[in-house]
């Protein structure tokens, strides 16, 4: 039948058997796509176990499957760990179903009726209250990770200024959260000066200027949740880490390579926070 579908994927037949079992018992027309009987031996590259076996069924059937299925799974569902949960629980998921699976919910209603469970309306508002408190928290909290992770680029570009200033000033002080860019921009410029006797300093130090600049404009877009914007930073500050590390690492530096390591992992944090927010508005 030309609107049939792929349906479900098995590794192999005995793992297809309850649903074909099923399939058959209702009467619904279905085929099996066997990708092991396609394996062509000619090709070295192909692996027949990357499709598996396919059950296909008419599209005008999958939401009749999909309810047949979970009928079997409420019938088989007595060693489920949800009939570990208390009363309170039960009602927990079946008043805030959103953190559920279908069938995890179907359970619970399942419980709830074996268990003669009658909640209570300030039960069922105590509940919804506390997951409203509780999503607010984890939200406040996945904030001020990504606020964190912002506030940290523009503590990268002032403190590459003022390690700049201190070399300008001679002062024999470094904060290692600095950027390595800017240091090895201001070691090439020594460098020439003492090998070539050129004097690139000043180009050393505007250039220095300009990299942390950079970081000055990634915070202030990045404050406005620009997801963008933060992973280039974030980018940026793996390559900064990366060459720094290489230097640390010969001249032992274990201090320096320790924090900019820390600010790295705040930054993905800071990022990884931001995505999920950014998906859950997206859902919304």
């Amino acid at each position: 039948m030309k609107d049939f579908v792929n349906y479900q994927t098995f590794s192999n037949l005995d793992e297809a058997t309850g649903l074909i079992d099923l399939l058959n018992t209702n009467n619904i027309p279905f085929e099996v796509d066997d990708s092991s009987l396609r394996y062509d031996v000619s090709n070295a590259n192909s692996n027949p176990m990357e499709q598996g076996l396919i059950i296909k069924i008419s599209a005008n059937d999958a939401e009749k499957v999909d309810k047949l299925n979970l009928k079997v799974e409420l019938e088989s569902s007595d060693d489920h760990f949800l009939y570990t949960f208390s009363d309170n629980d039960i009602v927990d998921v079946i008043v805030n179903p959103e953190n559920w699976t279908e069938e995890e919910a179907a359970i619970a209603n399942k419980i709830l009726k074996q268990r003669n469970i009658k909640p209570t309306a300030e039960l069922i508002k105590s509940l919804r209250k506390d997951k409203i408190i509780e999503n607010k928290n984890e939200q406040t909290k996945q904030k001020n990770i990504v606020k964190g992770g912002v506030s940290w680029f523009l503590w990268i570009g002032i403190l590459s200024v003022v390690n700049t200033l201190l070399l300008l000033t001679y002062q024999n002080l470094h904060f290692p959260v600095g950027l390595g860019i800017s240091d090895a921009i201001l070691g090439a410029a020594i460098g020439v000066k003492q090998a070539a006797g050129v004097d690139l300093m000043i180009v050393g130090y505007v250039l220095t200027f300009l990299v942390s600049g950079f970081f000055f404009w990634i915070w202030y877009k990045s404050k406005n949740n620009n997801r963008k914007f933060y992973l280039t930073g974030l980018i940026v500050y793996v390559i900064d880490t990366v060459l720094c590390a290489v230097v640390f690492v010969i001249s032992k530096s274990w201090i320096d390579l320790a924090f900019h390591l820390f600010v790295l992992a705040r930054l993905y944090a800071g990022f990884k926070a931001l995505t999920a927010e950014t998906s859950k508005s997206l859902r919304s």
